[in-house]
């Protein structure tokens, strides 16, 4: 099993492999969204094969801060529902139920409690897992908020930003109002950035 910790950084040559170069429409795994409005290149995503991490290097409950939406296929969605069948939690309210099996609504705003994430635990990896199964379920609303929390996050490794802006495209693929949700990505992607220059001034 990889650890997580000691991710590549995000050098040239791993996000030349990163980023897509002209296009910026959802591709067919949905890993591109229109962001011209932020003007940033290193903002678009590519499903580009060096991805870092695979599903082998870790558990289900570990992919909603490792891998971006383009890896996650069949035979993952159903380990992970399989796993969120299983999992046994102290913390048993209705919400939290509601998450796990499958709740859009309950699963967003357990996921929205736990912010800001400081210390990512068991549990966390719970109910993040059950706002990424909503997801990839085509859910727009919860990869917004996957994106969001994964961005504003320290995941443990220093590829955060890609993995927000997969989600952010597998949102938009699947969005009924894209352009309302390109306003919202482009708000979290602002977000981000302003997240990651408060954490290179401290």
């Amino acid at each position: 099993m990889k650890d997580m910790n000691k991710a590549p950084g995000r050098d040239r040559k791993t996000a030349r492999g990163l980023r897509r170069d002209g296009d910026n429409h959802a591709s067919e795994h949905g890993a591109g969204m229109p962001l011209s409005s932020l003007g940033d290149q290193a903002w678009r995503f590519g499903a580009a094969p060096t991805w870092p991490f695979s599903p082998n290097d870790s558990t289900p409950l570990t992919w909603w801060r490792s891998l971006p939406a383009h890896i996650l296929r069949d035979q993952e969605r159903a380990q992970i529902s399989e796993t969120l069948q299983h999992v046994d939690v102290l913390r048993s309210d209705a919400e939290f139920r509601a998450a796990l099996n499958g709740d859009v609504d309950a699963a967003i705003a357990t996921a929205l409690s736990m912010m800001p994430i400081e210390n990512i635990d068991f549990h966390t990896d719970i109910a993040m897992t059950a706002l990424l199964h909503c997801a990839l379920a085509g859910q727009a609303s919860a990869a917004l908020v996957l994106a969001q929390i994964v961005g504003l996050t320290d995941v443990g490794h220093a590829l955060s930003r890609e993995l927000s802006v997969s989600w952010l495209g597998w949102g938009f693929r699947y969005s009924t109002e894209p352009e309302k949700f390109g306003e919202a990505g482009a708000v979290v992607l602002s977000a981000i950035k302003a997240h990651e220059h408060g954490t290179e001034e401290d």
